[in-house]
């Protein structure tokens, strides 16, 4: 019986409809979405799927916004503690879920050099000397990027002070020491870099020329964002192996000529969270 057919059979038969499918499982803490079941429900419910799929905490499914990249409020359903911690290819990274953010879908994406053949193409930067990590949050990307060039300097950058305290925690947790952290808007930091790294979703060309203005020459710019599939001209699976004409028309207004491309995952039913290799022009 799979952990769905468990909880149905735990819970009343007229809220079947109602129950969650989907859920994230961070570390020992669940996030769903528990919007159709009534107030009165929700307690016993919510502990039902905590025993089942074994966590200690079970969280209402809340957006992400802004800048700060944190959850726009935190619905505690059952347990009290939302901090957590996981391991991922090989490194361990702790975070509290009601002040920040974690991505399960990025799983292979953040591996870097250490992640499949396709993922480390995009990653593969020779031998740099400065790596900055626009948007690191508690260290998703940069830890990696620190592991994978450790004769790098790696300048770290995040908004979201409770990001920053977590990043801290991270890197000394991983014995990582060559990262130099910042708690700050990245468009104030004017630090030469031969790589700069934009894990990004929402408005990533905003800072698009504040990156090539401050990358080396031929530098270059990992770029993350979502863009419609239609816009992308994306419509069949092998339309993906190539480089939308689109994209590369607008990366070159800003200053960059598209290398490499590929999707990460699709984000909603009509849009896909891309990533670019770009080299400064």
């Amino acid at each position: 019986m799979n952990p769905f057919d468990k909880i149905k059979k735990q819970v009343n038969e007229d809220l079947h409809h109602k129950l969650p499918k989907k859920w994230k499982k961070i570390g020992d803490i669940l996030i769903a979405d528990f919007s159709l079941i009534n107030t009165n429900h929700l307690s016993h419910v919510s502990q039902i799927y905590a025993n089942i799929l074994k966590v200690k905490t079970v969280l209402q499914k809340n957006k992400v916004n802004g800048e700060l990249r944190k959850p726009e409020r935190t619905d505690l359903l059952f347990g009290e503690d939302t901090e957590t911690e996981i391991t991922e290819y090989g490194l361990k990274y702790s975070m509290d879920l009601s002040k920040t953010m974690w991505s399960p879908g990025n799983t292979g994406w953040r591996a870097v050099l250490d992640g499949p053949e396709k993922v480390s193409s995009f990653y593969n930067f020779g031998s740099p000397k400065v790596i900055i990590d626009y948007f690191a949050g508690i260290g998703y990307f940069t830890i990696q990027l620190a592991k994978s060039y450790p004769n790098a300097k790696i300048i770290s950058i995040d908004k979201n002070p409770d990001s920053i305290k977590y990043l801290k925690k991270n890197l000394k947790m991983n014995n990582i020491d060559n990262v130099y952290v910042l708690n700050d808007d990245c468009r104030n930091i004017t630090h030469k870099a031969d790589v700069i790294h934009l894990g990004y979703i929402g408005n990533t060309l905003d800072f698009l020329e504040h990156a090539h203005s401050n990358l080396n020459d031929k530098g270059i710019a990992i770029f993350h964002e979502a863009y419609n599939n239609n816009w992308l001209g994306l419509k069949r699976r092998s339309d993906w192996e190539s480089i939308p004409e689109s994209f590369c028309k607008l990366m070159k207004e800003n200053g960059f000529i598209t290398k490499k491309f590929d999707r990460v995952k699709f984000y909603g039913p009509s849009k896909s969270h891309i990533i670019s290799f770009l080299q400064k022009i």
